[in-house]
C-alpha cells in the first residue's frame, strides 16, 4: 500500500512538472525568415487541400439547399447559410500553403499599403500606426 502511494505521488509530480513547462515552450518567437508557406506546404495544399476545400464548399452549398426549408421553419436560415455556404467558400480564398494565421498576416499587410503609414504590431491585441505627419495612433484589435 505504501509503495502504491509513493508511486502515484511520483507520477503526479512528474505530470505536474511536464504540464508546467509546456507554456514556457509555447512562448518561442517566430523567425520571420522562416515565416510563411514552404514549397512542401504549397504542393500539399495544391494537391490535397484546395480540392478538399472545393468539395467541402460544394457539399456545404448542397446541404444548405436541402436544409433550407427546415432552417427557415427553425428560424436559423441565416446561420445555416453562414456556416454551410459563406465560410467554406471564404476558406478557398486562403493563400496557397498558408495557415490561417499566415493568411491573416499577409492580408493585413496588403490592407495597410498606404505610403503615409508605418504599421508596427506591438503585441496583440494592439498595433501602432505611425503617420508621416508624426501622429501616433494606437488601435485595439
Amino acid at each position: 500500500m505504501r509503495l502504491k502511494h509513493t508511486l502515484s505521488t511520483a507520477l503526479l509530480s512528474v505530470g505536474l512538472m511536464i504540464t508546467s513547462t509546456a507554456p514556457a515552450t509555447a512562448a518561442i518567437e517566430i523567425d520571420e525568415t522562416d515565416f510563411g508557406p514552404s514549397y512542401d506546404t504549397m504542393v500539399v495544399d495544391t494537391v490535397v487541400g484546395k480540392p478538399l476545400q472545393l468539395v467541402n464548399a460544394v457539399a456545404g452549398t448542397a446541404a444548405y439547399v436541402v436544409s433550407l426549408p427546415f432552417s427557415i421553419i427553425g428560424g436559423n436560415h441565416e446561420q445555416a447559410q453562414q456556416k454551410l455556404v459563406v465560410e467554406p467558400w471564404q476558406a478557398m480564398n486562403r493563400c496557397l500553403g498558408c495557415t490561417v494565421a499566415e493568411d491573416n498576416y499577409y492580408k493585413s499587410q496588403e490592407a495597410n499599403k498606404n505610403d503615409n503609414v508605418v504599421r508596427i504590431v506591438v503585441d496583440r491585441p494592439s498595433e501602432v500606426l505611425i503617420n508621416t505627419n508624426d501622429n501616433v495612433v494606437v488601435l485595439p484589435q
